[in-house]
């Protein structure tokens, strides 16, 4: 595993301080008491997610695209007077096949590696279409949950949307957004699928399907923040239940 998960010393009191300042502030969202550490950099992250876009429908080979998958991971700044709502995004792996069930063995091989089961919600759900190979899906879960119980089995959410015809055009409008000179906030780091993808252009890319719909999520939805109008303590009494 390349991640380990972070527990402040008083998760309890530093959520309360948090709760406190946000009633004050009229906040509408907090950051949790926990975060995650890259073993390999240090460099440390609110949350990490995942997602994926299976290969483009068989058609004349030259057009057809591979799968996608990744880990993102929204980097938490040691600067506590940068807006976590501006956090940015690392791109911490991605893998690529034209096979479905490969491309599902890449996303356990890569949850697995980056934190998956450091915390109930991390990595367990990914971005994604959850109705092209259900039955696919369906039998590597049997065996998943088999092994591991419900909570090892993989879910798909599909991204903001995407049931709307135009869905890729506000993919890439996303994924762009994101990597605009002088306004990047995904970095690729060492890994280039996605930045040849990018470069190359081709209408329905799965890569940017994926990747798009994750930013578009991201961006939107601040998921890596907790809610300061919700009762969601079950966050720090996990935590205390832990120690």
């Amino acid at each position: 595993m390349k991640i380990k998960k972070v527990v402040h010393e008083n998760a309890y009191g530093l959520y309360q301080a948090r709760l406190d300042q946000a009633f004050i502030t009229n906040q509408t969202y907090i950051e949790k008491p926990f975060w995650y550490e890259n073993l390999e950099t240090g460099q440390l992250y609110y949350d990490i997610f995942g997602c994926i876009g299976y290969p483009t429908e068989v058609s004349q080979k030259e057009t057809d695209r591979p799968g996608y998958v990744c880990i993102v991971g929204i980097i938490k700044s040691q600067d506590e007077t940068k807006n976590p709502k501006n956090a940015p995004f690392r791109l911490l792996a991605e893998a690529e096949s034209f096979d479905v069930p490969s491309l599902i063995d890449h996303i356990i091989r890569l949850r697995n590696e980056w934190g998956f089961g450091l915390h109930p919600e991390l990595l367990h759900t990914f971005i994604g279409d959850p109705e092209r190979y259900i039955d696919i899906l369906a039998l590597r879960n049997e065996k998943l949950i088999a092994e591991g119980g419900e909570k090892n089995s993989i879910l798909l959410s599909p991204p903001l949307d995407f049931s709307s015809s135009n869905y890729f055009d506000e993919a890439y409008r996303s994924l762009y957004s994101v990597l605009e000179k002088d306004h990047v906030r995904l970095y690729f780091g060492k890994n280039n699928i996605l930045r040849h993808r990018v470069m190359e252009f081709k209408v329905g890319e799965p890569a940017v399907i994926a990747v798009g719909g994750l930013m578009q999520w991201l961006i939107f939805g601040t998921p890596w923040l907790q809610s300061s109008k919700e009762n969601s303590m079950f966050l720090v009494e996990e935590e205390n239940e832990k120690d």
